[in-house]
């Protein structure tokens, strides 16, 4: 049993490390303060605001927050009403995510299969891009269902 608590330990201060390290190359890459990455709930901010609006952060954090309040098990109250509110709370949360990893692997240069990456791995995508070649190519905040911008002032 020591043996795995040492391991776990092991585990989670190299999981902690290669975190900070992953944020720290992407906000030098970005043009962020890279000691934002020391601080836990900034440099999630800040990966918010590299790649989309900072304010989706804040909308996720309430999302979350409302799924664990609303958590039958937490509330001791066995309401299907609080199941559903949960539930869309977590699949909202999921949604922004997913936009968040395709987002950020696009204002890196990459598609969407690194996007899923990022999703499935986060802080191992962020060291993957932090270490590579790819360069901070700036947010998409000029989303369009016309793939030409021409079309759109026709």
């Amino acid at each position: 049993m020591e043996n795995f608590i040492v391991a776990v330990v092991a585990f989670s201060i190299v999981f902690a490390v290669l975190s900070v390290a992953g944020n720290w190359l992407l906000f030098r890459k970005a043009g962020k303060p890279c000691w934002h990455s020391l601080i836990p709930i900034l440099n999630e901010f800040d990966v918010y605001s590299i790649c989309w609006k900072g304010r989706m952060f804040f909308l996720n954090a309430i999302l979350i927050m409302v799924a664990a309040a609303c958590a039958p098990s937490k509330t001791g109250i066995d309401s299907t009403a609080l199941t559903i509110v949960s539930l869309a709370a977590l699949l909202g949360s999921f949604i922004i995510r997913w936009n968040l990893s395709m987002k950020l692997a696009k204002s890196f240069g990459k598609g969407v299969f690194f996007g899923l990456f990022l999703f499935l791995f986060g802080n191992f995508g962020r060291v993957i891009l932090g270490l590579s070649s790819a360069q901070y190519v700036g947010k998409d905040d000029n989303f369009s269902i016309h793939s030409n911008p021409a079309a759109m002032s026709a």
